[in-house]
């Protein structure tokens, strides 16, 4: 009984230590990651990039007939070099790319689906275009 016992427990030492080693190489890739796209302020201008590319892909599904393609991609590119370049009010960008996703992705239950019409699709790129800040030099 006692091989049996001092087998069992090398086993589990074994993927105990198996374990603890992806456990710190995860957090070494995590920590590289983390310094890689500047700490938490990075990260804030990353998740912002993450989160326009997103609304862009919907926007451009949904996009009614009377806004060209090349003007909400050319909006969005002009948004995210602001993002780049960190001269974007983050909060006044996080809360209406919010709004524009609840309204439009968001229906909550509602089977309905609802796609934006041409005045409040340039609404929204005129009000995108105000959250850049202009530097001064």
């Amino acid at each position: 009984m006692s091989l049996i016992t001092q087998k069992i427990s090398g086993c589990y030492r074994r993927v105990l230590v198996f374990l603890f080693l992806i456990l710190i190489v995860s957090i070494g890739i995590g920590l590289f990651v983390y310094n890689r796209v500047g700490g938490a302020e990075g990260m804030r201008y990353w998740m912002a990039v993450r989160a326009l590319n997103g609304t862009e892909k919907l926007l451009i599904t949904n996009r009614p007939d009377g806004v060209p393609q090349e003007t909400v991609e050319e909006q969005f590119k002009d948004v995210r070099d602001a993002i780049h370049n960190r001269q974007i009010d983050l909060k006044l960008l996080y809360d209406l790319l919010n709004s524009y996703q609840n309204k439009f992705h968001n229906a909550g239950l509602s089977t309905e689906k609802i796609d934006p019409s041409t005045p409040e699709v340039e609404t929204f790129l005129i009000k995108l275009k105000e959250t850049i800040i202009d530097v001064i030099e």
